[in-house]
């Protein structure tokens, strides 16, 4: 008898409850894991085969990464490169394809980077500097140490021009803005960051913002960073920098637009709306921001003038009617809502997909019960947002 077909999204929700249940198994056997990789690998495919006996390849694979790296994460031997060598030799054996192995390499070539190895680091990892933006910032690194270890080792006095050495790490965060590599492309293959490599990623990129002024790349990529990161921190220090340096450069400011929304700080909104506004007194994408600021602020004269502004700029009926909708809702008038709702309907047509979704959201704004109100703003703010800036063809990042 064949096997049962199972949709992928049930497979993958099997796949993922497996790998909680190894997570949990790893986190509290790591050290007879240990002391017996092989056994361990045995136990995973033995597992897999039994729980997942339709498992694609390249699924059956991914959860061969996803144990690796969490006995990477867990164990007490990782700081050691022969075991960790020794862990994704094993690793390969047991994984149906070939693919993955130049992961299992960078990874080993970062443990070289902590463990102090700068030169088989530099060696190993060059080749993957396109792979992530971690790995220029880190052979980088690899030349800025050895750099100054040559300097504390001579007799004679410091030079005022940079070393070779110091010079080649200038070059690799060169490289860094010249491959453009992705930010975080390690995390899709669920490579938990090395919280010591990314201290190196912003230590060399600081530097790198120090060492060439005039390059707005540098920002972007670490902008990037914080904001895939969670790191508002750090995000709301890169941008600051960015706006002194880059004043009208447009996607410093679209980011700083979204951190002050994130932070709901609504004068710091309104600034920037103000001064994407006066560098760029001709394109929709700032008033479309004001405008949704005085939706969200419930602001009538605010978003009087926005809208005046839109009308001006031939921003499409459709935008509008579902601007004025929000308005009104966001301003409590329920009367005024629903007249709004009723002009939409003839417009669009009752069967319209967003006027389906419109009819339960609306409902739910006039609830008693506030958990579903608060729940149908932000069904209709993010909804508008999305759709007005796919009309708009306003940039996402």
């Amino acid at each position: 008898m064949g096997e049962e077909w199972q949709p992928d999204a049930v497979l993958k929700a099997k796949t993922g409850q497996l790998k909680l249940e190894f997570f949990d198994y790893i986190e509290k056997s790591i050290d007879k894991i240990d002391a017996n990789i092989p056994v361990f690998f045995g136990h995973v495919a033995t597992t897999i085969d039994n729980s997942l006996p339709g498992i694609s390849d390249d699924m059956h694979d991914q959860f061969i990464d996803a144990v690796t790296m969490k006995v990477l994460e867990c164990g007490k031997k990782s700081s050691d490169v022969p075991s960790v060598e020794k862990l994704f030799d094993y690793a390969m054996r047991n994984k149906r394809g070939k693919k993955g192995k130049a992961i299992y390499d960078i990874i080993l070539g970062l443990r070289m980077v902590t463990d102090g190895r700068f030169t088989e680091a530099i060696e190993h990892l060059k080749r993957y500097r396109n792979v992530d933006a971690i790995i220029c910032p880190a052979i980088a690194y690899c030349y800025y140490t050895l750099s100054t270890q040559q300097v504390k080792s001579t007799e004679n006095p410091p030079s005022a021009l940079p070393s070779d050495l110091a010079l080649a790490a200038r070059e690799q965060m060169m490289d860094l803005v010249n491959l453009k590599p992705p930010v975080n492309r390690l995390r899709y293959y669920e490579v938990a960051e090395d919280p010591r490599i990314t201290k190196i990623f912003w230590f060399m990129l600081k530097f790198a913002i120090e060492w060439f002024p005039s390059e707005g790349e540098f920002l972007r990529t670490g902008v990037e960073k914080a904001t895939k990161d969670g790191n508002a921190d750090i995000k709301e220090e890169l941008l600051t920098i960015a706006i002194e340096r880059f004043c009208n450069d447009m996607y410093f400011l679209r980011e700083m637009y979204r951190l002050k929304l994130e932070q709901r700080d609504a004068g710091g909104l309104a600034g920037i709306v103000k001064q994407m506004t006066q560098l760029f007194p001709d394109d929709i994408e700032p008033v479309y921001y004001g405008l949704k600021l005085a939706v969200m602020a419930a602001r009538s004269e605010t978003y009087s003038k926005f809208r005046k502004l839109a009308l001006a700029k031939n921003f499409p009926p459709n935008i509008l009617l579902l601007s004025d909708l929000a308005f009104e809702l966001m301003s409590g008038k329920q009367y005024e809502a629903l007249a709004c709702l009723d002009e939409i309907r003839q417009k669009l047509g009752p069967r319209h997909y967003y006027v389906t979704m419109l009819d339960y959201v609306v409902f739910d704004f006039f609830s008693d019960d506030q958990k579903k109100v608060k729940k149908a703003k932000k069904a209709l703010i993010d909804s508008l947002d999305q759709y007005c800036m796919l009309l708009l063809k306003i940039r996402t990042t």
